[in-house]
């Protein structure tokens, strides 16, 4: 801008207006190239002597009258910033915030996960099975007489019953009396199963004394009360509560309560039983045949 004023300048003044050098030198300055002295400029002038600047301000007076103003200098370049808005940057930030949650998710789905210990089930084992399991079972030895098919000594596996003895002998003959014998009792080593014909008298023993060990003839005289041997009646006032529990309909409850009743007075009768609580005329008719007093 300046050299198009200088050229209106240096055109309406004189075209001989130049710029010239100075004649004589600067003095020498130590500090730059070496102490040599430099050439200087001197002031720029017109051709009629005036200074540069005087001719500048003559320009610029030209120019105004003839433009009307004068060129100012270009604008600055502004730097121009993006600034986004708050709902877009709202909507950027939960973006990031999805994709971040999405990419955690996946890492922890896809890792493989710890084994987890799980206990041992420890085996559990029935009391009641253990209870009634025997140990150390052996055989039993019993002599199967009376109204049998096949009269004589059998040998049964430890915890059968009368039924298998009979079953053992060939089962019992048609003129058997069944009803005097007890077939669930658990049978006894050394015992006899004495079966009963129809028609056969009822005799009474007291009841007999406990077998020894070793002793058969003990074995079989201490069913007597029980219905194997002599009377199939049992004694109310003397059998234990094991053998009223071989009474039809006669449990543990019932033979407990038969014990009490005769400890605090014997049974003087079979019809006594109605006073143990539990028992009444329908069971009655059903020990009338096989107890006694």
């Amino acid at each position: 801008m300046r050299a198009r004023l200088a050229a209106v300048a240096a055109t309406d003044e004189s075209p001989s207006a130049t710029v010239t050098a100075r004649d004589e030198p600067f003095p020498a300055d130590p500090r730059f190239d070496g102490g040599r002295a430099q050439p200087a400029l001197r002031p720029a002038t017109s051709a009629a002597g005036a200074p540069f600047g005087d001719a500048l301000a003559v320009a610029a007076s030209r120019y105004a009258d003839a433009h009307g103003v004068l060129p100012g200098p270009e604008p600055a370049r502004t730097r121009v910033r993006w600034r986004p808005s708050p709902r877009t940057a709202l909507g950027a930030a939960a973006a990031l915030a999805l994709v971040a949650g999405g990419v955690a998710l996946r890492a922890v789905a896809t890792r493989p996960g710890e084994p987890v210990e799980l206990p041992v089930p420890l085996p559990l084992v029935s009391t009641a099975a253990a209870t009634s399991a025997p140990t150390g079972a052996q055989d039993v030895v019993v002599d199967v007489a009376g109204a049998v098919v096949r009269p004589g000594v059998v040998r049964l596996p430890a915890g059968s019953r009368v039924v298998d003895a009979l079953t053992a002998a060939g089962g019992a003959t048609d003129d058997a009396d069944l009803t005097r014998l007890n077939l669930a009792r658990l049978l006894v080593d050394a015992e006899q199963v004495l079966v009963a014909r129809q028609g056969d008298p009822v005799t009474d023993s007291p009841a007999a004394a406990p077998a020894e060990p070793g002793d058969p003839q003990g074995a079989s005289s201490a069913t007597a009360g029980s219905g194997t041997r002599g009377d199939a009646r049992v004694d109310l006032n003397a059998a234990d509560p094991a053998t009223l529990e071989t009474l039809p309909g006669i449990g543990p409850v019932l033979a407990e309560r038969i014990v009490a009743r005769r400890q605090e007075r014997p049974f003087a009768s079979v019809d006594e039983l109605l006073e143990v609580v539990g028992i009444g005329p329908k069971l009655l008719d059903q020990l009338r045949e096989r107890v006694r007093v």
